[in-house]
């Protein structure tokens, strides 16, 4: 019953969606007028090449997956890397656009360790 009361006073919260692509058939005009029509926000996912890397507006918030930009889920993102990824962050909020940012560079432990950085060098 507890969390049934919880639901009932909780403020109301809009329902977003994301999709990362993982075939290159999905960067199509066609596809991004879809998302940008339902604003579905079309995932950048930084993934060493494998799969596509869409960098579009097509939602009201933004959303990157960051895999690994040298070796897909083991790489960590050195220096150069998160200056860039703040940089695509900061892009996104001066446009009054909520940001997702997710590291899945996590085999060898590197992703909080990425995240906080990332986090840091925003709170500059």
């Amino acid at each position: 019953m507890r969390g049934k009361e919880l639901l009932e006073i909780d403020e109301p919260r809009p329902l977003r969606h994301a999709i990362e692509p993982r075939a290159h058939s999905f960067d199509d005009q066609e596809f991004a007028d879809q998302a940008a029509a339902a604003n579905v926000a079309v995932v950048l996912g930084d993934n060493e090449g494998r799969w596509p890397r869409l960098d579009w507006v097509t939602a009201d918030f933004a959303y990157a997956r960051l895999h690994g930009d040298k070796e897909l889920y083991t790489s960590g993102y050195d220096d150069a890397a998160l200056d860039d990824w703040e940089e695509w962050t900061r892009d996104h909020l001066d446009h009054d656009r909520d940001v997702y940012v997710y590291f899945d560079n996590d085999v060898k432990v590197r992703a909080p360790f990425d995240a906080m950085s990332l986090v840091a060098r925003l709170a500059r």
